[in-house]
């Protein structure tokens, strides 16, 4: 019979992260053998990575210079895969079971309507709770993330989600075509492409899900702290706003863009009178790109117009929820 993981290719993107990509690689390979595919992109490409990478049966190696971002290292790798399904996966993360990722093959094989299923990740660092556990969309048009700092006893049953997590998600890479033709936004660099993406596959006529799996660890951060906090919360804040502004109906957007641009702009003055003048001044920016990017979300609405099979309001039924006030005021305290 053949092993679920010869279905798999995993794709993971690393950004001057030798020590993490190699506790990564080592932990699949002690759990999956040579069984999977495993493409690795480097954002920052030296003969350091290059030399870990080759001491991996299975592995390819592919360069990718002036750094694309997670986006756009995605992007390249993607293009390198060759498996039904294709497993994005952090390179600060570490796989314990094979049953981590054969539970994600077992869910899509049998839910042929699921195009991403999220599995279950785990924070070391913070006492092995969960990470989010995928993500709902609210009616101001953020993010919920649902089970986020619960203890891991909490992992809960099988359901749909707006968007999964990048750092362990599995794609069905044959819906490439119905989604546009390409995975991640390029000029999104990081942050907020893994929910375009998901917001296009459920536009669709495809689903995503989330998944409970064995946990596998995630170093949440790790890359991510190399940048600027005001820098990353800017492109997150942007791209949010774009991808809202390119995927809704025209109903939707005159509804959730003003209300999460609203969020934005008291998000930006709380930042202002705390004195956090970087924050304030990312979040204005952010606001300030619909128009600027205008342009480009026109022809992304063109687009969303050519692969959408269903309505806003049929999604908003399975993927919008309102969060509970306690979790919505943690969110502003820990943003601002």
């Amino acid at each position: 019979m053949i092993s679920p993981l010869n279905k798999v290719s995993i794709l993971v993107v690393t950004y001057k992260g030798d020590g993490l990509l190699k506790d990564c690689l080592e932990s699949v390979a002690a759990t999956c053998g040579h069984e999977p595919q495993i493409v690795v992109v480097d954002n920052s490409p030296s003969d350091g990575t290059r030399a870990i990478v080759s001491t991996f049966q299975n592995a390819r190696y592919v360069a990718s210079p002036g750094n694309p971002g997670f986006a756009g290292g995605n992007n390249r790798g993607f293009r390198c895969c060759d498996r039904e399904y294709v497993l994005l996966l952090n390179n600060d993360t570490v796989v314990h079971a094979r049953d981590s990722i054969e539970q994600l093959v077992a869910f899509l094989d049998g839910h042929p309507k699921c195009a991403v299923a999220q599995g279950t990740m785990v924070m070391p660092q913070f006492g092995g709770r969960l990470c989010p556990c995928g993500s709902l969309l609210t009616p101001f048009g953020f993010m919920y993330a649902r089970n986020a700092f619960l203890p891991a006893r909490h992992n809960p049953s099988a359901y749909p989600c707006f968007s999964a997590i990048g750092a362990f998600m599995m794609v069905r890479r044959a819906v490439l075509p119905a989604v546009g033709g390409f995975l991640f936004r390029s000029h999104f660099w990081s942050y907020y492409e893994e929910s375009d993406f998901c917001h296009r596959v459920w536009l669709s006529g495809n689903e995503v899900w989330y998944v409970p799996t064995v946990p596998i660890d995630h170093l949440c951060g790790a890359t991510s702290g190399k940048f600027a906090p005001a820098a990353i919360m800017g492109r997150y804040l942007r791209n949010q706003l774009f991808s809202l502004s390119a995927c809704l109906g025209f109903w939707s957007r005159l509804w959730l863009v003003p209300s999460q641009s609203c969020v934005v702009f008291v998000h930006g003055t709380l930042n202002l009178f705390r004195g956090n003048r970087a924050l304030f001044a990312a979040d204005c920016q952010a606001i300030a790109s619909l128009w600027r990017d205008r342009p480009r979300i026109l022809a992304a609405r063109r687009t969303t117009r050519r692969i959408r099979k269903i309505k806003d309001r049929k999604l908003f039924a399975q993927i919008m929820r309102l969060p509970p006030f306690g979790y919505l005021l943690r969110s502003f305290k820990s943003n601002t």
